[in-house]
C-alpha cells in the first residue's frame, strides 16, 4: 500500500490495546505514544518466550511504522516519519527482532573464504528448506481452485510494492551496480509499457480469477510469519545500516521464485487456467533467473570484492529472507489445507 492518507492495520484489536494505541498515534489522532511498559512485556513474551500472539503484535507494529515511508506526502503519518519517538520505537522493535532472528546463527568460514561469493550464496539457497518447500508441491498437484486463490490473495501486499523495493536498492548504490539494478527496475515497469508493468500483470491475474483486490491488499490475512516476511524487505529499504541485508533479501527472492512459480503455474494449468491468465507468474519463471544471477554476480559480488566485510551482511540478509520465507510457507500451507 502506498500514498495512503492513514496507516492501515492488518488488525486493530489486541488484548493489550497496543495496536489501537499505536495506530491512533501514527495517524495523529492521539498525542501520547503507546505505553512503554506494555511494549516491554510484549517484547519479552514475543522473543524470550516465543509466544505467537505477541510476535504477531510486535511484527504488526513494525509493519505499521514502515507504512509511514510509503504514505501520502501530505498525510499525518508522513509528518511522523522522523519523529524521534517513532524512530526510537522502531529501533527497539527492530533490534529485538533481529537479535532473535539471528541468535542461533554462526557465520561459516566460507562466507569470507569463498572465492566466488555469489556461487556460495546460491549453495545457501539450494540447501535451505525454503528453496524446495512442500507448499508449492501441494499447489502443483493437489490444490483446488479456491486454495490457489488463497495463495494469490496472500501474494498481494508484497507484489504490489515490489517496484518501490527495487527502487530503494538504487539509493546510495555502488556506481558499478546501478546499470544492473536499473535494468531490473525497467523490467518491473514493463520496459515502459504500462500494460506490462509487473504490478498490472499481477492485478490482471486477480481480475481474471474474479478476485477483487481489497484496499488493504489482503493484509488482514497476515499472521506473524507473513508480517515478518514483509518486514524483512522494509528493514533494509529504510535503514542504511541494513542496506546490504536488503540486497541479500532481493537476491534470494529472485532465485526462490522461478522454480516455485513453475510449480504454481503447473497447478493452475491443471485446474484449467490458461498461461495468459497467469502471465505475471510465467513472466517471472524466466525473467527472475536472470535477475537472480544479476543480483548475485553483478551487484553482490561487485560490492563483496570491494568491501569484504559486506559479505557477512549479504549472508545475514540472505538468511533473513530464507528463514522468514520458510515460516511464511509453513503457515500458508497449513491455512490452505484447512480451507
Amino acid at each position: 500500500m502506498f500514498n495512503i492518507m492513514e496507516i492501515k492495520p492488518a488488525f486493530a484489536d489486541d488484548i493489550y490495546g497496543f495496536t489501537d494505541s499505536l495506530l491512533a498515534w501514527l495517524n495523529d489522532k492521539q498525542q501520547k505514544a503507546p505505553d512503554g511498559e506494555i511494549l516491554k512485556i510484549l517484547l519479552n513474551k514475543a522473543w524470550e518466550k516465543n509466544l505467537a500472539e505477541e510476535q504477531k503484535i510486535v511484527q504488526h507494529a513494525l509493519f505499521m511504522i514502515y507504512q509511514i515511508n510509503l504514505s501520502h506526502p501530505l498525510s499525518a503519518p508522513a509528518q511522523r516519519q522522523y519523529d524521534p519517538d517513532v524512530l526510537a520505537l522502531k529501533n527497539r522493535l527492530e533490534q529485538a527482532w533481529i537479535e532473535h532472528e539471528f541468535n542461533h546463527v554462526e557465520i561459516p568460514d566460507e562466507v569470507f573464504s569463498s572465492e566466488h561469493f555469489g556461487d556460495y550464496l546460491k549453495k545457501v539457497w539450494k540447501s535451505h528448506n525454503a528453496s524446495h518447500h512442500s507448499l508449492f508441491d501441494f499447489l502443483e498437484r493437489q490444490a483446488t481452485k479456491q486454495q490457489v486463490d488463497i495463495f494469490l490473495k496472500s501474494d498481494s501486499a508484497l507484489n504490489l510494492i515490489f517496484f518501490d523495493l527495487v527502487a530503494w536498492t538504487l539509493i546510495g548504490s555502488q556506481p558499478e551496480t546501478r546499470g544492473t539494478i536499473s535494468e531490473n527496475l525497467w523490467d518491473e515497469i514493463g520496459e515502459g509499457d504500462n500494460v506490462f508493468t509487473h504490478v498490472n500483470l499481477y492485478k490482471e491475474v486477480l481480475k481474471k480469477q474474479k478476485i477483487e483486490l481489497k484496499d488493504n491488499h489482503y493484509i488482514d490475512m497476515y499472521d506473524s510469519a507473513a508480517l515478518a516476511g514483509h518486514n524483512a524487505f522494509m528493514l533494509g529499504a529504510i535503514n542504511r545500516e541494513h542496506y546490504y541485508k536488503l540486497l541479500g533479501v532481493m537476491a534470494m527472492t529472485e532465485v526462490l521464485d522461478p522454480p516455485q512459480y513453475e510449480k504454481l503455474v503447473n497447478g493452475c494449468l491443471r485446474l484449467g487456467l490458461s498461461e495468459s491468465e497467469v502471465k505475471y507468474y510465467t513472466e517471472h519463471i524466466t525473467i527472475d533467473i536472470r535477475h537472480g544471477d544479476d543480483w548475485l554476480y553483478k551487484v553482490i559480488d561487485v560490492i563483496a570484492d570491494k568491501y569484504p566485510l559486506s559479505r557477512q551482511e549479504f549472508y545475514l540478509g540472505s538468511l533473513l529472507r530464507l528463514q522468514t520465507a520458510e515460516r511464511y510457507y509453513d503457515s500458508l500451507l497449513e491455512r490452505i489445507k484447512i480451507s
